[in-house]
């Protein structure tokens, strides 16, 4: 295959980590031929160290309301009025509070993991399918090098449309990297970017009729039902929530994610540079 760039294979580095008695690359050190521009480890050790301030605030918030709660029955008359709108106070707030921190939490996982498949495509494609794209027939290969690689769009039959969740799961299917991808992974994207939308989009309090459709779109999509929360006025959704679980999914579904690519690099790209290019 034909490759304009110099091969990661090709530099000195990596010939002397190849080398006879020289200690194996762990897996992770394979992003380096890829030539990304973030540093994902510190951007994960920044991200779960926020993640445990805000839970930590959570649990000083719970504590707080239980015991206004506790002291609530042991006075009575004025006291007990003054105990019960502190509860009501610290209960209302407690709504907020989790509307910030699960928007934080979005924000921080969602262009964590958008820039992660941008950034690995675009430099499978640029160090080793340049100019040349995989020999296997795809509807992702009919357009040019700079939009074949752009998981932010779906290529059909020459044409392009935005669509970055169908963006990503069709360019891990074009190279055969969906072989190395969580099995859930289009699921867990399309719940991660859809909540990520509504909240940049909306703020903490979506419209009534934003509330009911993404409520319908969890069961429509078959999103587990603990990925969410809701907090409801009346009978109505009034606030959704990432729940800790969905966000601990996302953190071991982001690592997975670079195990996925890191293993291609290793097992599939840099062993075949040849004309027969990437295996799908």
């Amino acid at each position: 295959m034909s490759n304009d760039s110099p091969s990661p294979a090709n530099q000195p580095w990596f010939q002397f980590a190849a080398g006879d008695g020289a200690p194996e690359l762990d897996l992770r050190d394979h992003l380096f031929f890829l030539d990304l521009t973030l540093d994902v480890e510190s951007q994960l050790i920044a991200i779960r160290s926020l993640l445990h301030r805000h839970r930590l605030a959570d649990e000083t918030l719970t504590t707080d309301i239980q015991n206004i709660e506790a002291h609530a029955k042991t006075v009575s008359g004025h006291l007990n009025d003054q105990a019960v709108d502190a509860w009501l106070e610290r209960l209302h707030s407690s709504v907020y509070q989790d509307a910030a921190h699960s928007m934080a939490a979005v924000g921080m996982l969602a262009p964590l993991v958008e820039s992660i498949f941008f950034q690995c495509f675009q430099g499978i494609g640029a160090k080793f399918f340049a100019p040349t794209p995989p020999v296997a027939p795809h509807n992702r290969w009919t357009s040019g090098q700079a939009v074949q690689w752009d998981c932010h769009l779906v290529i059909s039959n020459g044409q392009t449309r935005p669509d970055l969740v169908k963006g990503i799961m069709q360019l891990c299917e074009a190279t055969g990297l969906v072989s190395r991808m969580p099995t859930d992974l289009r699921t867990t994207l399309s719940a991660l970017f859809a909540y990520r939308n509504k909240m940049f989009h909306l703020g903490f309090e979506w419209p009534m009729a934003e509330r009911h459709a993404f409520a319908a779109r969890i069961q429509s999509e078959g999103w587990p039902a603990d990925w969410f929360s809701c907090a409801t006025s009346g009978d109505e959704p009034w606030i959704f929530y990432m729940s800790d679980i969905f966000i601990t999914h996302m953190l071991s579904t982001t690592e997975a994610v670079l195990d996925g690519f890191a293993t291609c690099v290793k097992d599939d790209l840099l062993p075949h540079q040849t004309s027969e290019g990437l295996a799908g």
